[in-house]
């Protein structure tokens, strides 16, 4: 790395090449130095701060996230990402380098993603925007670990553009036996159902199950794969997370259904698909039955939360439900769930009342039988005398 001396203003300056960050080969000059030495190591400290400085554009940033991604997630986890990514944060920003990107970008975009319509026309949903601010902190902390970047500018920001969505949907027990009492007991919907009000099976692990997963006898269903339909290829893999390979136990009457339901398939393997039938078919019986039934109307996975707020009104602890849910702990089913448990609160007065009574009354009775015992050993001093 030479230095060069300007004999005109009597100081010396170095001139390289450099690679910046849109790979294009650029010339630099700095010029002012007293010394040869300080030249020359302006351009070592330079040259080091280049390498170090994480000055990958933002568009190739996200295509390596995605690649990590690809490689190391589900294929139907990749597939969400990508289609996040690729159509609302990609070319956010330009092909700014990743370090220049401030909290103020990041506002910005959130403020932007406020004003964007869906394919429906529509503006975005309040849990889609939510989403899609998570999975832009998280190709920044993908820089943050491998890129080099100092921090997240993400964090100082929080999420104003978008919450997750608190409020459920699901049917009460009334709800869903107005539903079901509407399709014949044959139709193999009733099955399908009754399956997934009964033991809140997620779609795709209803979909992916055979006649070997099932135990009749013991009442048991064993979860141990799901189904994704990812640009019309049907694939079965593992479950969702480690938690969600789980047994389910489940009561005589579905198992009676189940197997009536299988005795009317004629051939049936115990490899085979027990229902075959495609999530817009499920969709579109629920909501045809929704109607004849008069009840409101809710998605296929609304089953799974009905599900679980049947388990609540029973009186089900959450680490119990978390268990037959498949969620990673408790802490995960009282934050989908918790705003069920209020209904309770209530029934905590009544009951902290109804004690408060029974203890006032247990008092008043001491103190009744005490006095009576006063006035008896009265009685019986004034006998003595």
């Amino acid at each position: 790395m030479p230095a060069y001396k300007d004999e005109t203003r009597k100081t010396w300056y170095c001139k390289f090449y450099y690679s910046g960050y849109d790979g294009v080969r650029k010339q630099k000059l700095k010029r002012g130095f007293s010394r040869k030495k300080d030249a020359e190591q302006w351009e070592a400290d330079f040259l080091q701060r280049l390498s170090k400085e994480p000055t990958i554009t933002f568009p190739v940033l996200c295509d390596e996230y995605l690649e990590d991604t690809k490689v190391n997630t589900k294929k139907i986890t990749y597939e969400t990402k990508k289609s996040r990514i690729n159509l609302w944060i990609r070319d956010a920003f330009g092909s700014r380098p990743i370090n220049e990107i401030k909290p103020e970008d990041i506002r910005k975009f959130e403020n932007d993603l406020k004003t964007k319509r869906g394919s429906n026309g529509k503006i975005l949903s309040e849990g889609y925007l939510n989403n899609l601010v998570r999975e832009l902190s998280g190709v920044f902390n993908y820089a943050v670990r491998y890129k080099g970047l100092s921090v997240n500018p993400c964090h100082a920001v929080g999420r104003h553009a978008g919450k997750k969505q608190k409020s459920i949907l699901f049917w009460t027990k009334s709800e869903f036996d107005q539903f079901i009492s509407t399709f014949d007991k044959e139709d193999p919907y009733y099955t399908v159902f009754m399956v997934f009000y009964y033991t809140g099976l997620r779609k795709g692990e209803l979909q992916a199950l055979t006649p070997a997963d099932i135990d009749l006898k013991n009442g048991i269903i064993s979860v141990n794969k799901t189904l994704h339909v990812i640009e019309g290829e049907t694939t079965i893999t593992s479950p969702k997370t480690a938690k969600s390979a789980r047994t389910i136990t489940i009561p005589g009457f579905l198992c009676d259904i189940i197997r009536q339901y299988e005795g009317r398939i004629y051939g049936l393997k115990k490899t085979d698909r027990l229902f075959p039938s495609g999530k817009t078919t499920f969709a579109s019986q629920l909501e045809h039955h929704a109607e004849i039934a008069g009840v409101k109307r809710i998605r296929i996975h609304d089953l799974r939360h009905s599900h679980a707020s049947h388990l609540i009104e029973l009186g089900f602890p959450p680490i119990l439900i978390a268990e037959r849910l498949g969620h990673d702990n408790a802490n995960v089913t009282m934050s989908v769930y918790a705003h069920l448990y209020p209904s309770k609160q209530s029934e905590v007065s009544n009951r902290l009342e109804r004690e408060y009574h029974d203890t006032g009354m247990i008092l008043k009775s001491c103190e009744k039988t005490e006095k009576e015992e006063i006035q008896e050993d009265g009685y019986k001093e004034e006998s003595a005398l």
